[in-house]
């Protein structure tokens, strides 16, 4: 049995674990994004806890973080591609690129929705490995084609085969680790975006300098990243694992711990069935649509220092090479805030102020980066972008499974809708940084100012619908009480 209290009149977040043998303790914000020690644990159980969790770190969590890297790095190295040469040699003209950078969100969220119901069905351990050889393939193949119809055909299948990849990842990540260690966990997993970008663009720029007679730079990117994927897809076949009530790293007396611990949370979710009734409530619930527009918005800002970052330095007057290079500075600021995003959350006292901030922050990056053509501000500015964007991202999606953690569709709708939603933002950036805009993208940076501003409002009010609900959790009887609260 658990019990969650929220306190009303401030941001405070207090959390009751009541464990199988005595009475509850009121723990902290800390707990909920990843403090060390668990809520009523015996020494035993607590070392048990820790070592559990080490090895699902070290099976589960590295793997997902690798192969997510090369998914983000397979995805945005057309952004690469294309400063050394893809629109040339394809003959694309005007907002050709557009076209191509947003075919891929369609593909992408074709089945979105759909895929953790699949997920369920088929096992993580068989459909994320076959999903990463499948956008490896399509990847490697963008570096044969030779017209631009062919380029849009392409993007089009490599957003339906990462479809279901990233919010997989998040709902198996919500079957093993406990509630109050799971913010961490995804934000962990989301330090891949950035840390692809820092690793892909200096990469992508050493393969662009292969000088071969039949291949060109910007096939290499493709060619090498796809197959590189590939090769890495494959062994997740060994690694993966579907629940665990059923995992072959763990020892019984580890799969009996937490079996038990997660099923006394609530969380207990890998083998249990989705129900429809409860899947259809968490879709018609406002509230769940107004938290997941925050990652709408990080996920706007990091799209913009993902794709366009090449882009954007190079318009600054720079060669390509060192745009490649220099592309990786805003990514590598966003990955030291991901890696601080667990404190940020402690520092604001609440997930819903750490979200705020780091839209805020992004906000002000894309305010700078407007204002300004002096270099090393934009610079700054475009850093500041990156940080903020990745700080939401390592904060929101944590957020949105650890509140709909309720029942596992709460938990599977929780996380697809969030990816949903993150990737939907897609659609934005790739329509609004328009060659003809350059060098300034007024357009594309006044866009990400009022998105940056829609996100912190959607937290806010969040925020409020939380505790208007929390409160009338607490004044049900005892009886129909199940100890549910929202987290913020």
């Amino acid at each position: 049995m658990s019990s969650n209290s929220i306190g009303s009149a401030t941001s405070k977040v207090e959390y009751i674990e009541v464990d199988s043998l005595g009475s509850g303790t009121i723990e902290s914000t800390e707990d909920l994004v990843g403090a060390t020690e668990s809520p009523n644990l015996d020494p035993h159980e607590a070392q048990l806890l820790k070592r559990y969790c080490r090895k699902v770190d070290k099976h589960i969590l590295v793997y997902a973080i690798v192969l997510c890297i090369l998914n983000q790095s397979d995805r945005g190295s057309i952004g690469v591609a294309k400063v050394v040469g893809l629109e040339k040699d394809l003959g694309m003209v005007k907002n050709d690129f557009n076209i191509a950078t947003t075919l891929f969100t369609v593909g992408y969220l074709s089945l979105e929705m759909f895929s953790n119901f699949i997920l369920k069905r088929v096992g993580a351990s068989r459909l994320l490995p076959t999903l990463g050889v499948l956008w490896g393939l399509v990847c490697a193949l963008q570096g044969v084609i030779r017209t631009k119809g062919q380029l849009f055909a392409m993007r089009i299948l490599l957003g339906m085969a990462e479809c279901g990849f990233t919010a997989g990842i998040l709902l198996i990540l919500s079957f093993f680790y406990p509630k109050h260690r799971l913010t961490t966990r995804t934000g962990l997993f989301y330090l891949s975006s950035p840390l692809a970008n820092v690793i892909s663009g200096p990469l992508a720029s050493a393969l662009s300098h292969i000088n071969n007679p039949y291949v060109k730079r910007w096939q290499w990117v493709f060619i090498l990243e796809g197959a590189i994927t590939v090769v890495v897809a494959i062994m997740g076949y060994w690694i993966l694992q579907d629940h665990p009530e059923k995992c072959k790293f763990l020892s019984d007396e580890e799969k009996h711990f937490i079996v038990k611990y997660k099923r006394r949370e609530g969380t207990l979710g890998g083998s249990e069935h989705l129900s429809r009734q409860d899947t259809w409530r968490t879709l018609c619930d406002w509230q769940i649509w107004c938290m997941t527009f925050a990652a709408f918005a990080a996920c706007s800002a990091c799209g913009s220092v993902s794709v366009f970052a090449p882009e954007l330095i190079n318009d600054l007057g720079f060669t390509s090479a060192q745009a490649q290079a220099m592309s990786a500075l805003p990514s590598a600021c966003g990955a030291i805030a991901i890696l601080l995003a667990g404190h940020t959350v402690r520092l604001c006292g609440s997930h819903w102020l750490a979200c705020s901030l780091a839209l805020f922050t992004a906000l002000v990056g894309s305010v700078i980066m407007l204002a300004t053509l002096n270099v090393p501000v934009r610079i700054f500015g475009l850093c500041l972008l990156g940080t903020g964007g990745f700080s939401g991202l390592g904060i929101s999606p944590g957020w949105n499974i650890t509140s709909n953690s309720q029942t596992v569709a709460s938990s599977a709708v929780a996380a697809a809708l969030t990816v949903f939603m993150g990737s939907s933002s897609g659609f934005v950036s790739s329509n609004v940084f328009l060659n003809s805009d350059a060098p300034r993208f007024a357009i594309g940076h006044s866009v990400n100012i009022v998105l940056m501003a829609l996100g912190i409002g959607a937290c806010v009010v969040t925020r409020i619908s939380m505790g208007r609900r929390n409160k009338r959790f607490a004044r049900q009887s005892p009886d129909l009480d199940n100890g549910f609260r929202f987290v913020y």
